[in-house]
């Protein structure tokens, strides 16, 4: 469970992040941010992308860390709530809802989930909405 925690939560902490960096010093709508995204968690076993659509449902792809999350692929939903990104995946982290928070150190992401794991991400660039649309 605990690598299956730091792979969700470096996931949503990234997004985070890089709305802090876009905007320093203003309110955030970390939906907007993360919408339409795929944010990369980097851990040791390997990277594990995880694309966010407007929508509030996420794919992801485990690839090298199938061994960590018992298959290659999922889908799930994800949401805002206060300063934290939730999500909850259909069968990855046992379906349970799990919520990170993020910060920007120059840039590199910082995550941390509410259990205390933390690690680091990517945010990859604003996807269009007919392209974001199309991952459904």
């Amino acid at each position: 469970m605990s690598s299956r925690v730091i792979v969700a939560g470096a996931i949503l902490t990234a997004a985070m992040s890089t709305a802090l960096a876009e905007a320093p010093g203003s309110r955030i709508n970390l939906h907007d941010v993360v919408a339409d995204r795929t944010v990369t968690l980097h851990t040791p076993a390997g990277a594990l992308p995880i694309s966010y659509s407007g929508n509030g449902t996420m794919i992801g792809r485990a690839k090298d860390l199938e061994f960590y999350t018992g298959s290659a692929f999922d889908r799930g939903t994800w949401w805002v709530v206060a300063d934290r990104v939730c999500h909850r995946w259909r069968s990855w982290l046992g379906g349970k809802e799990y919520c990170v928070t993020l910060r920007m150190d120059g840039q590199r992401v910082h995550w941390r989930s509410t259990d205390g794991y933390s690690g680091t991400a990517t945010l990859g660039a604003k996807r269009r909405t007919y392209e974001a649309g199309l991952m459904n």
